[in-house]
């Protein structure tokens, strides 16, 4: 009978404490909801109000299944009713810049980042600037040289110490370069050269482009020095090949 007992008060027991574990449990994720939640409303400087923190979640709920189109509307809304609700701007300006809508991207990006907790700023200025590079691009193919450029001055106004952004930014700067070069602005396009090899010393297509422009600005003995530049970093590199090759007609 004690045994009997014994056995059936331990079983018992482990069943209260199963039981206490999983309520703790569902307290503890109850907790950390509610901590969330208020973190979220403290990141925007605001308590947000029902009805704009109801449009954002549908948006996010979209937005968390890859529907980003679907999702906007959403953002949209919550962002017309509380004006500086922050993840409302960042989500919604991650829809556009997951759509490739790199223009409609930039405005709310742009509330984010001002909006931002320090913690935080990192993460969307890295968002912003593929924004502003996206941006770049595309008004340098529709011709648009010096639109391009203040999107490119806004990047480096952004994050001017970002190692992650050299790469492209100064892929961007030859572009334009390249452009300016080709409508004759060769004075303008020796600068902007220069200003991509500063972001990325190893980029051989700026010191060819730059070999190219100081040829043709009369200025032989630097396009030597930068089609030299660009055979030690490309062996192959054919341009450079017949850059040298012009220089040494002269």
């Amino acid at each position: 009978m004690i045994m009997a007992f014994g056995r059936k008060g331990i079983a018992s027991l482990r069943e209260h404490k199963s039981a206490w574990g999983q309520r703790k449990r569902s307290i503890n994720v109850i907790i950390a909801i509610v901590l969330t939640s208020l973190m979220l409303a403290s990141c925007a400087g605001l308590r947000v109000s029902g009805e704009a923190q109801s449009e954002f979640d549908k948006g996010l709920a979209l937005f968390n299944r890859g529907q980003f189109a679907e999702a906007i509307p959403y953002f949209e809304k919550a962002v017309s009713l509380e004006p500086d609700f922050y993840q409302a701007h960042l989500y919604l300006g991650r829809s556009h810049l997951n759509l490739r809508a790199y223009g409609k991207a930039l405005a709310p990006l742009r509330h984010a980042y001002r909006l931002s907790p320090n913690d935080f700023k990192g993460e969307v200025a890295d968002l912003l600037i593929d924004a502003l590079l996206g941006t770049a691009f595309s008004e340098l193919k529709e011709g648009n040289i010096q639109t391009s450029l203040s999107y490119i001055r806004e990047v480096l106004s952004t994050d001017p110490k970002s190692q992650k952004i050299k790469g492209d930014l100064s892929r961007v700067l030859v572009a334009v370069a390249t452009e300016l070069f080709k409508s004759g602005n060769v004075r303008e396009a020796v600068k902007e050269y220069l200003e991509a090899i500063k972001a990325d010393p190893d980029n051989t297509g700026a010191y060819v482009g730059l070999a190219k422009a100081l040829f043709k600005n009369g200025d032989f003995l630097k396009a030597l020095d930068a089609a030299q530049k660009a055979i030690s970093l490309d062996p192959d590199s054919k341009e450079a090949l017949g850059v040298i090759k012009d220089l040494l007609r002269k």
